[in-house]
């Protein structure tokens, strides 16, 4: 490892993703993975299993997909911390070095925590995985230390690396050109920058530079790895995620469709424009909007209709979650109308922390429509709590909570109604629908997040809005950043569930995702709390 050391001085720069109100044609699909028999690996049992004296209880095991590491782990893993949490967090990963796979190393310098936290009824914080200072590519631990101070739940294991299979032949800058290449960039929105990771890759590891680059075209967020020995690429991921004082302003409450444009007041301007403390409306086509009075009144058709329209949603959605408690979007996030040239879609980019909407081309213009503006408001709001690749069923998840949180403040289970109206269809997407896991996933983060924003509906629908929706925001804090499962927001879930309500839904929030078919018996990487006793007691009774 020692050969590297000398190498790792390099620029880092802020993340970003974007979300898509529709499917964006800069998206990087998945193609959905049947698994063939697999099998948990007995060490992994073992590994639980030999724990007894800490690990109490245990409500539900996830191994990898290979059945080989931990994935996530729930119940009562631990006797009550004491001290600082965050050291007694580490401490209990080393403890429990052969469950997380953690190598047996002298020091802790390869365990540093990116993550502390108190939010949601709990403590959480998490540990980025280092080899001489270099950081393993989404190598991540979490831990949820609960009210009673036991660990509840575990996120995530460290992987094998034996060996360095590469050497570091090109530079930061030679990394840079070579993922501009890879990707095609003819523009780029902001500073690309790079940083040296170790890719993990069948036991072993691979150095290479992790690319960011913000481009204008191909529009995106783009995280591209690029191997620090041959300069080739190894991977790439679209972050980029698409949607579709007081003065007064005329705006659509919902949409065109519901309602005619009616006079509602603009909260929180902190200028004569349609700027405030929670939204910055910004036209693409021309200055904004600027009255000493703050009366914003237009008609419809005025091109400054859809900035006080965007400034109406934004300050709505941000009432709704603040008075949830969060406060991580309190500051006026940038929000641009009149995106592009007949642009069919809006989107949320991380890198930027800004939105934007299109006037639609097939689409009718969508920043006239609430449950657009909540969507990619949404996304913002995920954001700043987890990072969740936007790849597969992490990518789903943040589709389908964005989904649920526009439909579930509108009240209405469709999103998209007046953006499809022009192509005569009633909606874009819908919660209400019987979608099941694992045979629907199609690999496209939009069509899956129609199966998660369904399991969000269904406990909206079973507990009431007021408790899901604050059951569900809190539940981020106990995801780790990276690409998280359906099965990881289950346990996600439950686990806000003990710590913000006693646990008092488990068994019809059990009920909705056996119905999903999220953790219902029958996928092998998955193992019940029962299933791991009677494993243990067998080991038991043959001295194993």
């Amino acid at each position: 490892m020692k050969r590297f050391v000398s190498l790792v001085a390099l620029s880092v720069f802020c993340t970003a993703s974007a979300f898509a109100f529709d499917v964006s044609p800069t998206q990087t699909n998945v193609k959905p993975v049947r698994r063939g028999p697999v099998a948990i690996s007995e060490k992994l049992i073992r590994a639980v299993t030999s724990r007894s004296s800490e690990i109490k209880n245990i409500d539900l095991l996830v191994a990898t997909e290979d059945g080989q590491r931990l994935s996530s782990l729930r119940g009562e893993l631990s006797e009550p911390l004491s001290g600082d949490m965050a050291l007694a967090a580490k401490r209990y990963i080393q403890r429990n070095a052969k469950l997380f796979n953690l190598p047996e190393v002298k020091d802790d310098s390869m365990l540093k925590m990116v993550r502390n936290e108190e939010a949601a009824g709990a403590t959480h914080v998490a540990f980025q995985m280092n080899l001489d200072g270099v950081p393993v590519h989404e190598a991540l631990v979490s831990v949820h230390i609960g009210k009673d101070k036991r660990v509840q739940l575990s996120n995530g294991s460290f992987p094998t690396i034996n060996e360095i299979t590469n050497q570091i032949t090109i530079s930061r800058q030679d990394a840079l050109a070579a993922a501009k290449r890879a990707l095609n960039i003819k523009k780029i929105r902001g500073t690309a920058k790079a940083e040296m990771v170790v890719y993990p890759e069948k036991d072993n590891g691979r150095m290479a530079y992790l690319v960011k680059m913000s481009a204008l075209e191909p529009l995106g967020d783009w995280e591209i790895l690029i191997d620090a020995d041959n300069g080739k690429e190894i991977s790439r991921i679209n972050q980029l995620a698409f949607s579709r004082a007081t003065g007064k302003g005329s705006v659509f409450v919902n949409h065109p469709n519901a309602g005619p444009a009616t006079v509602e007041a603009l909260n929180n301007l902190t200028s004569h424009g349609l700027e405030g403390l929670y939204c910055k409306a910004v036209n693409e086509d021309t200055a904004g909007s600027v009255n000493e009075n703050d009366e914003h009144i237009y008609d419809p058709d005025n091109t400054h209709f859809d900035e006080v329209n965007i400034y109406y949603y934004i300050n709505t959605v941000h009432d709704f979650f603040k008075k949830m408690g969060f406060d991580k979007l309190d500051w006026a996030i940038k929000a641009t109308v009149h995106v592009g040239d007949k642009y069919d879609n809006a989107y949320y980019s991380p890198m930027e922390n800004a939105m934007a909407f299109g006037d639609g081309n097939k689409l009718n213009d969508l920043a006239k429509e609430e449950s657009v503006a909540y969507h990619e408001y949404s996304h913002a709001h995920i954001a700043q709590i987890v990072k969740l690749n936007y790849s597969a069923e992490s990518g789903a998840m943040n589709e389908g909570q964005a989904d649920y949180f526009a439909c579930s403040i509108s009240n209405d289970d469709k999103v998209g109604e007046w953006a499809m109206a022009k192509m005569n269809k009633p909606y874009l997407r819908i919660l209400t629908n019987n979608m099941h896991y694992p045979e629907d996933i199609e690999g496209e983060v939009h069509a899956d997040g129609r199966i998660w924003g369904a399991i969000l509906w269904d406990i909206r629908n079973a507990l009431g809005a007021e408790v899901a929706d604050l059951l569900i925001h809190k539940s981020f804090y106990y995801l780790k950043s990276g690409s998280p499962k359906f099965i990881d927001g289950a346990n996600a879930i439950f686990t806000s569930d003990k710590n913000n309500f006693g646990g008092k839904y488990a068994d019809k929030l059990r009920e909705v995702f056996n119905k999903r078919g999220i953790t219902k018996a029958g996928d092998p990487t998955v193992l019940t709390g029962e299933q791991i006793k009677s494993s243990a007691r067998f080991n038991e009774v043959h001295g194993e």
